[in-house]
C-alpha cells in the first residue's frame, strides 16, 4: 500500500472540484466501450475543476497463454505480434491528453497478470510514459486544497484500491462497499474491479477541541466499468459466459468544495 500527497491550488470560495476515479476499461477487446472512454476524457479534459485517479485494469492484457484468451474479441486495432504492447501504447495516448490532472495511477490486477506471467510491467511503463504517481494495488491520498489569498489549508483523506472478486448480488457489492469504507479511516472512498456503480455516504458526529458537535461526511463508490458484458455481433465475453450481469458503463466522481469542506458523491 501506497501513500501521496497531491496538492491543489484554487482562487475562489465557490470553486468545485471533480475528482473521476477511471478504471476497468479493458482496453484491447471489442467489449470495450471506446466511445464512451473517449468521451469521458474530453469531459475531464475541458473541465479546468476536475482531476482524476486511475483505478487499474486500464489494458485487457490477456495472451493466448491464457485460459481466457479469444483471438475473436479482439480489438482490431491490436497487433498479433505485440498484443500487450500495442494495448499499453493506446491506454498512454488515450491518457495522455489528462495526464497533468492525474493523481496517480493503481495497478490492477490484469496488469498484475501480465507482469506475473510475461515478466513485462506495462503498468510502471504506463506512469513512466505520462510521467504521474504509480499507487501500488492501493493507496492513501491526502488531499490538500490552498487558496491563493490565504495559507489555510483543506484537507481531505481518500484511500483507493483495484480490489478483487466477483460480488454479483446488489446486496453483495453494497456489502463489499459497506466493508471497505470500514476498514480504512478517510473522506473519501473508491473501489474498483467489480464493474458496477454504487455509491454510499455516511454521516458520522464528532466532538472537537472546542466541545462543538460537527456532522463528518464519508463517501465512498464502487467505481464503475467500460467493459460491455454482453456485446450484440461480438463472441461472448469470459464475463458473458460466466452469466455475470450487465455492467453499468461509465464512472461516478466525487464533488469536492474545499472552502466550505463539502463532500459529495455523484453516480
Amino acid at each position: 500500500m501506497e501513500t501521496k500527497e497531491f496538492r491543489v491550488k484554487y482562487r475562489s470560495r465557490k470553486d468545485q472540484f471533480k475528482l473521476f476515479p477511471l478504471g476497468d476499461i479493458h482496453a484491447g477487446t471489442k467489449h470495450c466501450a471506446e466511445g464512451e472512454i473517449k468521451r469521458q476524457i474530453k469531459e475531464i479534459t475541458d473541465d479546468p475543476f476536475a482531476l482524476w485517479i486511475g483505478m487499474g485494469d486500464y489494458m485487457e492484457a490477456i495472451t493466448p497463454n491464457d485460459p481466457r484468451w479469444d483471438v475473436e474479441v479482439i480489438s482490431d486495432w491490436v497487433e498479433n505480434s505485440n498484443i500487450v504492447e500495442s494495448q499499453r501504447k493506446w491506454v498512454v495516448n488515450l491518457f495522455r491528453p489528462i495526464a497533468d490532472k492525474c493523481v496517480g495511477l493503481l495497478e490492477g490486477n490484469h496488469e498484475a497478470s501480465i507482469r506475473l506471467r510475461n515478466y513485462q510491467d506495462v503498468y510502471l511503463d504506463i506512469c513512466r510514459d505520462l510521467k504521474v504517481t504509480p499507487l501500488g494495488y492501493s493507496a492513501f491520498v491526502r488531499f490538500l486544497f490552498s487558496r491563493n489569498v490565504t495559507k489555510d489549508v483543506t484537507t481531505f483523506v481518500g484511500v483507493f484500491m483495484h480490489g478483487s472478486g466477483a460480488a454479483q448480488t446488489e446486496g453483495g457489492k453494497i456489502m463489499r462497499l459497506k466493508r471497505f469504507m470500514d476498514s480504512f479511516e478517510a473522506d473519501i472512498y473508491g473501489l474498483g474491479h467489480i464493474h458496477d456503480i454504487k455509491t454510499d455516504s455516511i454521516a458520522q458526529l464528532k466532538i472537537n477541541e472546542a466541545n462543538n458537535i460537527r456532522e463528518v461526511l464519508r463517501v465512498g463508490a464502487i467505481t464503475g466499468s467500460w467493459f460491455r458484458t454482453y456485446s450484440q455481433g461480438v463472441r461472448a465475453s469470459y464475463a458473458e459466459r460466466k452469466g455475470y450481469p450487465p455492467t453499468v458503463l461509465g464512472c461516478p466522481h466525487f464533488t469536492i468544495i474545499p472552502d466550505k469542506k463539502i463532500l459529495k458523491v455523484v453516480k
